[in-house]
């Protein structure tokens, strides 16, 4: 098995950082968790590609319809029947782009969880690629706010740790 190689900090210990030791835990849960998600999501996208897309668009419009009312819902409605047209057209490739996200975020966790300068570059990469790739098929009005931010605050603190990568 891989050992871990930092460099020494400054009291000379070359003990996995902290910050290090905690974000990788989380990122090794959460990835494992959204690898599995996305796969299964992957699998059932082939199902829903091989469906005609009006019988899929109905199936989710009438779906939708139980849970809106008011004088949104026409709108609402016309927003999930364009989400389920590009689900149906894009869904196998957008669900093949956040699975490759995120085993590129799962890489990079176990490369800076052995110290690695190198596993740094390869999260931050899946990151910021896995931010903007899913809006070649997605609206841009799906980007929103807390996702993008959190996604750059979790590679800033990984990044802090950079100092102490070989």
């Amino acid at each position: 098995m891989a050992t871990s190689e930092f460099l020494p900090d400054e009291t000379g210990s070359t003990k996995r950082p902290d910050v290090i030791s905690v974000l990788g835990v989380l990122t090794f849960v959460n990835s494992g968790i959204f690898l599995l998600l996305y796969l299964l999501m992957f699998f059932m996208m082939l199902a829903v590609h091989k469906m005609p897309q009006d019988e899929f668009v109905t199936l989710i419009a009438d779906a939708a319809r139980q849970y809106v009312s008011g004088d949104d819902a026409g709108r609402v409605l016309e927003q999930m029947e364009g989400i389920a047209r590009v689900f149906h057209t894009s869904g196998v490739s957008l669900m093949l782009i956040y699975l490759l996200r995120t085993a590129g975020r799962l890489i990079g966790a176990a490369g800076m969880w052995r110290g690695r300068k190198s596993g740094f570059h390869i999260y931050a990469a899946a990151q910021l690629i896995g931010l903007f790739a899913p809006h070649i098929f997605l609206p841009w009005s799906m980007l929103g706010v807390f996702g993008p931010l959190l996604a750059v605050a979790i590679t800033a603190l990984y990044g802090s740790q950079l100092k102490r990568m070989a």
